[in-house]
């Protein structure tokens, strides 16, 4: 198999750092409680908390947006999120680099989808928008557009729209 464009992706260091503020807060709750004797919050909400908090960070960090453009179509495979998804080529009408606004446009990062389609996003504000012969939108975030969506229209075999 050939893989013509490769690129992971992970969030912000932001959001993944964000993980580790409920697991600081409970950690220290259970040192308090547990080393030091002094009360924090019941033993049955204390343990539990704790273990989400850890389980969800650790989770959280292996979060990654892994986008390749192969033989037989556009693999996108959000890691430890979402299923994988294989687009053939015969299902891409057009396809453009664009630069969006995650939030406003989408709500924010993830797999989102809405009135404008699905997006696959995990940093940044440029990716490849498609539009596919059933009439779904699709976008696909990237650090590296203008390469990501000349990629997809040379094997879709159509021109790749430059915008911005």
């Amino acid at each position: 198999m050939t893989v013509d464009f490769h690129e992971e992706q992970r969030f912000e260091w932001f959001w993944r750092g964000a993980t580790l503020i409920p697991v600081l807060i409970v950690g220290y709750g259970v040192y308090r409680q547990a080393w030091l004797g002094r009360p924090f919050a019941p033993n049955s909400l204390l343990w539990p908390a704790f273990i989400v908090t850890l389980v969800v960070a650790a989770w959280f960090t292996r979060i990654k947006l892994i986008t390749e453009v192969r033989e037989g179509g556009l693999w996108i495979n959000y890691v430890a999120l979402w299923p994988e998804r294989l687009i053939m080529w015969d299902q891409i009408q057009s396809v453009e680099s664009i630069t969006y606004r995650p939030v406003r446009d989408f709500g924010g990062w993830g797999v989102r989808w809405g009135a404008r389609g699905i997006v696959y996003n995990a940093r940044g504000d440029r990716g490849a928008r498609m539009v596919l012969a059933s009439g779904e939108r699709v976008l696909v975030g990237s650090q590296r557009a203008d390469e990501l969506a000349r990629s997809i229209a040379e094997h879709a075999g159509r021109q790749a729209a430059a915008s911005s």
